[in-house]
């Protein structure tokens, strides 16, 4: 299970989080798209993406502690 935000909220976060971005499908499943800073992010649809925080040890990290 992915534990994240939507990519149509990376404003909220601040632009050197790292995240990973997953695509979401239509049955609810994702599936990995790339890693990048939040300052990086180009996404041609934002509503079609999830966002999951990592840290530079490409661990996950809570969402709630890294919004600004």
């Amino acid at each position: 299970m992915i534990q994240g935000i939507s990519a149509t909220e990376a404003h909220k976060l601040h632009p050197e989080q790292w995240v990973n971005i997953y695509e979401l499908g239509i049955a609810g499943d994702a599936e990995f798209y790339d890693c990048c800073q939040v300052a990086d992010l180009d996404l041609e649809d934002a509503s079609d993406y999830g966002l999951e925080l990592i840290n530079e040890a490409e661990k996950i990290m809570p969402v709630g502690e890294y919004l600004k």
